[in-house]
């Protein structure tokens, strides 16, 4: 299986050929499969002579830490999830092959996480601390090549994550992310050596400037080059042509630039993300030595006080959200698939911009953000000179901080979904200093976007002010633009809203007047209060490390005010709130692993503020209800019923009663308080024609459970992956909202499972546990295809529960 699994939409083998040779270019070869892995450490595990036999056999990416045990006194503490670190190993045997005589060999890896070092047959080939970054290796050097039969070649990878922690939330350990060989002609592009833009367009006709910049790696003694640009659109068709001879010269890198016009650009935007190919040939002399495919995306950006964000000179409100790098039960190790559910799910809510949070992420994210039509806010750093956990970057800044964000930039300039650069995050000792020489490094290499930084508004060289929690403040940034005027402002990370799936609190919760009183005292008379549901506590049980699914359990400022204060201030571009996705990590004391910020739980499970943000962000119609109608012990009972939809109406209906229709408010909700009755309970949501219903039924006990795929048919390429929810019914097949029961797992056939979840933020079971109780009514069951097709079946089973079994096919 070596070098042939290829990778998503936009990683494929680009071959040249022309008559000279068989092949001139091999770019993007995957060599994820077939590593061996030691969680152990010594100095001999670099010599290509060490018998690894023994070791463990895997294939990336992977992430050591998810695979341990939940644990009070693991050393990255809460910041880290209570999850375990350390130093690991990995080896990988490489088969030299003769067509890769006289050319160049790059070994690239997409993030490993970190202090990473990696030998070639036993020679250093690099260092690298930053465990976010990309990164690559000329290994031509090192490599063994002489002789007939083929040569094994020893790639060894020393990760050091001994030391924690090493971040504010949880970073995952290891070679989490794809790892890849480019084979390149001695005259060759290099692999970010492209940058495409976008200079100019003519709203009347369409009609775009488009800019590139060629750089070239080369010999002294070159013949002369030609380097010819091919725009092509969706059917492969060629709408642009343009060479550029570059007359002899000694230097052995150069930068080519050329400038072509496109007739009737179809242009990229988040409703319609047209992306055409930019195809490169370089030539030497009359030989063509390399080729490189570009996506691009033909758009302009730009921003005022008057009109907000104009994405092709339309005004867009960002409508965005930050998250973390993790996926629940697979922690930082993503599987592509997993990546682009959960864009799907964002979309599918009618987000438009994403905040990857506090650092950049995998190459993928934006390939797939590129497709999807996302807008992104790409935040290189955290902090700076000053470490905000003991052993983070903070180290290593001043030694690397211009390595590293010149990696950034160059790896995601090209990306049409990436609208501006964030220098850092609500930084420890942030200077007006580092500042301005973080941005105007960005310029030097990228003119074309604004940058901005995470509560960095202060220090008075960004072009778009930053704001974090301070902007959640009552008049906080109207007060700010009084004394600026000119400068737009961006909510870097508003607002931060805590809700746990399935649960519900009647009075508001404010969590510092409860978790930091002195805080409180401070900043009670800024904070946006919400009135309470009702005079006494309805749900009087609840844990209290659980937080209510009402818009009403927040810090400063709810989720509905987030929204009615961004389109309120037209110098507001956008706000992203904390969190899209509930992460591992960041945790306020244990036995917490996570807070509850995330609109979809860690087993990706959308809570009820997900539909919130769905009721305001898109234009597909919609209702959702909440809570759910199982309250037993409480009859008679007024509970609050909330109602999101983005229709005009709703009429709610009990036992087939109505208790009446009522219009959408300003407070972007409708509530009626309702006596509660076991039953039906039905939302019917109008706009003249349009009708979307939802029904509640009060459940009786757990029977069995409902399995549902999100796809039924895998290929055998060992990296597609397929969700299963488990749903716990009663014996009539309702769902039952409250059920923690304890399920157990069995999977038959060409495929393995790679992570069980249940969003249960208490709950330390191990990610790949076989035996895993369901929370709130509900298990995630993630699995994933081998290299072998066949029939493959998931049973679930439980103490007094009915077993049912799914089945998938790998072909």
């Amino acid at each position: 299986m070596k070098y042939k699994h290829l990778i998503g939409l936009f990683c494929g083998l680009l071959i040249t050929l022309n008559s000279q040779t068989s092949i001139a270019t091999e770019r993007n070869i995957n060599i994820d499969f077939d590593w061996k892995f030691n969680l152990d450490d010594s100095s001999e595990f670099k010599d290509p002579s060490y018998d690894d036999s023994n070791w463990r056999e895997l294939n990336l990416p992977h992430d050591w830490s998810i695979e341990g045990e939940y644990n009070e006194n693991n050393p990255a503490g809460k910041k880290g999830g209570f999850l375990p670190t350390g130093t690991g190993w990995y080896r990988h045997h490489l088969i030299y092959k003769p067509e890769w005589k006289n050319k160049r060999i790059y070994l690239r890896f997409d993030g490993v996480y970190l202090n990473s070092d990696v030998w070639v047959n036993g020679k250093h080939a690099g260092h690298r601390p930053n465990g976010y970054v990309s990164f690559s290796y000329d290994i031509t050097d090192l490599m063994k090549v002489k002789g007939k039969q083929p040569k094994n070649n020893v790639i060894a990878v020393r990760v050091d994550h001994k030391l924690a922690p090493t971040g504010r939330w949880y970073t995952g350990s290891g070679i989490y992310r794809h790892v890849w060989l480019d084979v390149v002609d001695e005259v060759h592009i290099p692999h970010d050596g492209i940058f495409v833009r976008t200079d100019h367009i003519n709203f009347a006709n369409n009609n775009a400037k488009v800019l590139v910049d060629t750089e070239i790696k080369k010999p002294n003694n070159t013949k002369a080059l030609k380097v010819v640009q091919l725009l092509k659109d969706h059917q492969g068709n060629v709408v642009v042509n343009s060479t550029k001879a570059i007359p002899n010269t000694d230097s052995d890198t150069l930068t080519v630039s050329q400038a072509f016009h496109v007739n009737n650009a179809t242009l990229w935007s988040t409703d319609t993300p047209y992306l055409y190919t930019l195809e490169t040939r370089l030539l030497s002399g009359h030989k063509q030595v390399d080729t490189k495919e570009t996506k691009v995306g033909i758009r302009s950006i730009g921003y005022n006080v008057k009109e907000g964000f104009l994405l092709n000179n339309k005004a867009v409100e960002l409508e965005g959200m930050s998250f973390h790098h993790d996926a629940g039960p697979v922690g930082a190790a993503v599987p592509d698939d997993i990546w682009r559910k959960r864009l799907q799910q964002l979309k599918d809510m009618g987000m438009n911009a994403l905040r990857p949070a506090h650092t950049p992420f995998a190459p993928i994210f934006y390939h797939l953000a590129d497709e999807m039509g996302f807008m992104i806010m790409n935040e290189a750093f955290d902090g700076w000179e000053t470490e905000k956990a003991d052993y983070d970057y903070g180290l290593h800044f001043e030694q690397w901080w211009q390595t590293d964000l010149a990696a950034i930039v160059k790896r995601d300039r090209n990306h049409p979904s990436v609208v501006m650069w964030s220098v850092g995050n609500e930084v420890t000792d942030a200077t007006s200093e580092t500042q301005k020489k973080l941005v105007h490094f960005i310029k030097s290499l990228d003119s074309t976007r604004p940058v901005t930084q995470g509560r960095g508004y202060m220090l008075g060289h960004l072009d778009i002010d930053g704001f974090n929690g301070h902007g959640e403040y009552k008049g906080y940034l109207e007060e700010h633009f009084k004394n600026h005027p000119n400068t737009t402002q961006v909510g870097t990370e508003i607002t931060h809203t805590l809700q746990t799936r399935g649960i519900y609190r009647t009075k508001t919760f404010y969590r510092d007047k409860v978790h930091n009183p002195y805080r409180w005292n401070k900043i009670k008379d800024k904070v946006l209060y919400t009135p309470d549901f009702t005079a006494e506590e309805v749900f009087t049980d609840e844990n209290p490390y659980y937080a209510s699914s009402y818009d009403n359990h927040y810090v400063r400022m709810n989720a509905r005010d987030e929204i009615k204060m961004t389109r309120r201030l037209p110098y507001l571009l956008g706000t992203f709130r904390w969190t899209a996705f509930d992460y591992i990590g960041e945790a306020r004391a244990w036995p917490e692993r996570t807070r509850n910020f995330g609109i979809i739980d860690l087993a990706g499970f959308e809570k009820d503020t997900y539909y919130l943000y769905q009721s305001q962000w898109s234009e597909k119609p919609m209702v959702h209800m909440l809570p759910h109608w199982t309250h037993p012990g409480k009859e008679g009972v007024n509970i609050p019923v909330v109602v999101y939809t983005n229709l005009k109406e709703a009429e709610l209906f009990l036992n087939g009663k109505s208790l009446g229709n009522k219009r959408m408010t300003d407070d972007l909700q409708i509530v009626w308080n309702v006596p509660y009755k076991a039953g039906e309970l039905k939302i019917v949501a109008k706009e003249g024609d349009i009708v979307k219903t939802q029904t509640y039924y009060t459940a009786g006990q757990p029977d069995s459970v409902k399995l549902t795929a999100d796809r039924y048919s895998l290929t055998p390429n060992q990296t597609d992956v397929a969700f299963i929810t488990v749903d716990v019914v009663d014996n009539q097949g309702h769902f039952v909202p409250r059920a923690n029961t304890m399920l157990s797992l069995k999977l038959t056939g060409p495929a393995k499972i790679i992570g069980v979840e249940n969003g249960d933020i208490l709950d330390h079971s191990h990610h790949v546990a076989t035996n895993r109780k369901a929370f709130s009514g509900k298990l995630m069951v993630m699995i994933q295809s081998l290299d072998k097709a066949g029939d493959i079946r998931l049973k679930v089973s439980g103490d007094g529960i009915k077993s049912q079994s799914i089945g998938l096919t790998s072909k």
